[in-house]
């Protein structure tokens, strides 16, 4: 099917922006050597860019309030007014400051400029904005990755974030619009930043957590499979993409588990939730085959139990910021077991116990 001149004018407008691939510069340099009506255009665009881009660098309009003005002719924010109300107010206002400008223009300001000012309005206005609009305001993506160590990073609105061995959080250099929202793949901990008129979403495998400012433990890959939410302090709301009138309300100290197409949520009872992040690890008559997975997520190791009959042993002690060598000598000398350790495999063995 033949593109028309409203793809190509998009096309030029990524030209501009810089964010045309090399396989659609082709693509446009062969469009504009068609006809002279094609370089026309592609030469008005380029005069109606360079225009935009030196009203815009030297502020001699106000391009905001332009922007402004170009979304409520568009409809692209709903809550605004007429579209042809907007216009009439920006075109009128421009109109009446060149005319009040025009007997008494300061010589440190040029005509051109004056006269550059009204243009870049129109231009904002009418050629081609949509465009224009599209591009420039359309943030990037970025990744950050933990890699195979934890690793934390602000994101734009001055969210805290730590990731575990492997994570992966997704998110726009700068949060536009009506709600601030990241992808996460792995096991994190946020302290969101707290704007009560932007929430905070993070999407994940059609599951939605929404909150305005709060802390909470999360992970979409769990050792069981599951995903888990363990929340400090704030509000969260959890619910299923396609159901988000179904959402479920989170209380401090409160732990979420979504199971298949269910939400359970309960009393947070596990003391090393944040262990990974804190290194300090507490257990409580804990049976061997839970300590073992605990030290697995903090230590990022495998360590596994040699028979089954050794889930039976229970350990308490605590341990604060020790090495992993230092409590695998204190469960041997503990529970008497013994341990295997070839660096990328733990394997704890022993007659068990009763």
């Amino acid at each position: 099917m033949e593109k028309d001149r409203t793809y190509f004018e998009g096309l030029i407008a990524r030209y501009f922006s810089k964010e045309a691939t090399p396989a659609e510069i082709g693509e446009l340099s062969s469009w504009v050597t068609e006809s002279p009506e094609n370089e026309a255009v592609f030469s008005e665009s380029r005069y109606a860019w360079m225009a935009f881009e030196e009203v815009r660098i030297t502020g001699l309009a106000d391009v905001d309030e332009a922007w402004e003005a170009f979304k409520e002719r568009a409809g692209i924010n709903e809550e605004t007014k007429s579209a042809v109300v907007s216009r009439q107010k920006v075109v009128s206002s421009r109109q009446s400051a060149v005319g009040s400008q025009q007997s008494n223009i300061p010589r440190a300001i040029p005509m051109y400029n004056i006269l550059l000012r009204v243009a870049a309005v129109l231009i904002i206005l009418a050629f081609p904005a949509f465009h224009l609009y599209k591009y420039l305001q359309q943030p990037a993506i970025k990744e950050f990755a933990a890699g195979t160590g934890r690793a934390e990073t602000l994101l734009p609105d001055g969210s805290h974030v730590m990731l575990n061995s492997g994570a992966v959080i997704k998110y726009p250099e700068r949060f536009k619009g009506k709600k601030r929202a990241v992808s996460l793949d792995g096991e994190a901990y946020f302290d969101v930043a707290h704007n009560a008129s932007k929430p905070f979403i993070i999407a994940t495998d059609g599951i939605r957590v929404e909150v305005k400012g709060t802390s909470f433990y999360i992970n979409t890959r769990s050792w069981s499979g599951d995903f888990e939410l363990v929340l400090t302090s704030g509000k969260v709301e959890l619910y299923f993409e396609n159901q988000p009138g179904q959402a479920r309300v989170l209380n401090p100290g409160e732990k979420a588990i979504v199971h298949g197409n269910q939400i359970i949520i309960s009393t947070n009872t596990d003391a090393n939730y944040m262990a990974w992040k804190t290194h300090k690890i507490s257990f409580n008559n804990e049976p061997l085959n839970s300590v073992a997975a605990t030290l697995s997520k903090v230590y990022q190791a495998n360590v596994r139990l040699g028979n089954t009959s050794l889930a039976g042993c229970r350990l308490t002690a605590t341990f604060d910021n020790q090495s992993l060598e230092s409590v695998l000598n204190v469960l041997k000398a503990t529970l008497d077991v013994d341990i295997r350790n070839s660096g990328s495999l733990v394997e704890i063995s022993g007659k068990g116990c009763r």
